[in-house]
């Protein structure tokens, strides 16, 4: 998760921003749902998973084929070549689109293309309120590594996108929960926003769930005794960078308070725990101002955020988690828990931006 804050930054956080409006957010689901198609089994529970939200949202579905021919190779300036791409990408949609009308899709288009997997869907989400992506994690390398297109679609569509891996759960609902996974960050509370206007749409239970871990004991000591050996050395001296080894845990002191006095290492894990109660206390209160009547659970874990989301959501329809943004160096941030959860978990994983 997200560095601790001071609870009067936190606060302002879930108070100050500013939520869409229940219309606006209508407004979004009148666009269609687009789907990336391919023959891989992924691919397939994708386009199941696709199908049965277009039907609930009432929209028309599009399913998307790209060749994955590069536009810029030799072979393409061949004659015909670019021609011959482009129709075999529109025939695998084609039968992508037929599968959907199969499993009771009303309204679907297919586009086939003939360019990279990555920017058509990237491009077709312009026009989407939401992207589908079926995502391989077969082996320890893929599961370490997410694919190159999953993590471009993810880091650059321009409408939330869902991650599916493995047959669909049900819809959400009161038996099967949508979950969310918050910290402080304000990229955890357009997720909160999400997660709470599609639980209160489907009339489902929302489960908000927030981790916290406690520093290594040996690391806080080392920091305690460096630090007093520096007060007894000299407290005229100017003040120098704190030591790497336990410099961190003196930013997380002074984000929880502000404060310079020594603390005991038990107080400052009471101090986290805390913290991770407030939080999640401050989501709950902020959607349940917004949705009276959604039933609202809340789950506090010590150990890792994305272990914690995932055990989280035992028999939940969907898990609800935020991405930092489209930048170069914020697509590699989205590993830490966003990255972890889509490949770990059994259920559809919704990434917003």
């Amino acid at each position: 998760m997200s560095k601790l804050l001071p609870a009067r930054e936190q606060a302002s956080i879930f108070q100050e921003r500013t939520t869409r409006s229940r219309e606006e957010d209508m407004s979004t689901w009148t666009k269609p749902v687009v789907v990336g198609y391919e023959a891989s089994p992924e691919s397939q529970f994708a386009l199941q998973w696709a199908v049965q939200v277009a039907q609930r949202r009432g929209v028309p579905l599009v399913v998307v084929h790209a060749s994955g021919a590069e536009p810029s190779t030799a072979e393409l300036a061949r004659p015909g070549v670019l021609k011959m791409y482009h129709a075999r990408a529109q025939q695998i949609a084609d039968e992508g689109a037929q599968r959907a009308r199969d499993l009771g899709a009303v309204e679907v288009t297919a586009v086939g293309l003939p360019g990279g997997a990555a920017a058509a869907l990237v491009e077709q989400s312009a026009n989407a309120s939401l992207l589908v992506l079926g995502h391989r994690t077969r082996g320890v390398l893929t599961q370490a590594i997410m694919g190159s297109v999953a993590l471009a679609v993810v880091t650059h569509a321009a409408c939330p996108v869902a991650v599916v891996r493995s047959a669909p759960a049900p819809l959400p609902s009161i038996e099967h929960p949508i979950v969310v996974g918050i910290d402080s960050s304000e990229h955890s509370m357009r997720a909160l926003d999400e997660a709470a206007f599609l639980a209160a749409d489907t009339r489902s239970l929302l489960r908000i769930v927030t981790a916290w871990e406690r520093p290594v004991q040996d690391a806080w000591s080392a920091y305690q005794n460096v630090r007093e050996a520096q007060r007894k050395k000299s407290q005229d001296q100017p003040r120098r960078e704190e030591d790497d080894t336990w410099s961190a845990y003196q930013r997380v002191r002074e984000e929880i308070g502000g404060e310079r006095e020594v603390v005991t290492y038990e107080t400052l894990v009471a101090e986290i725990s805390q913290q991770a109660a407030s939080t999640v206390a401050e989501a709950a209160a902020r959607v349940q101002a917004r949705y009276p009547d959604l039933k609202i659970e809340t789950v506090i874990r010590e150990g890792s955020a994305a272990q914690s989301i995932v055990n989280a959501a035992a028999g939940a329809s969907l898990i609800v988690v935020g991405a930092r943004g489209r930048s170069a160096m914020q697509a590699l941030l989205l590993g830490s828990v966003s990255r972890k959860v889509m490949n770990q978990a059994e259920c559809a994983v919704y990434v917003i931006r």
